[in-house]
């Protein structure tokens, strides 16, 4: 069995919300709702973080 994390569930969550069309997620609304801003299923709070990342040096963060 797969396990699923918790930002593509939230990403599945959506989904269903939006009756699978992920053109209804993009467009959703629903600014209140706690899922909102993971509806891409990423996480805005790791914006700049990891290898996506211009100044992440892969040699520093496999010795750290």
């Amino acid at each position: 069995m797969k396990k699923v994390t918790p930002l593509k569930a939230i990403r599945a969550k959506c989904l269903e919300c939006s009756a699978g069309q992920p053109k209804e997620v993009r467009e959703c609304v629903i600014l209140n709702c706690p899922l909102f801003s993971y509806r891409f299923g990423t996480n805005p709070k790791r914006k700049g973080i990891g290898i996506g990342n211009p100044s992440f040096n892969k040699k520093e963060a496999v010795s750290a």
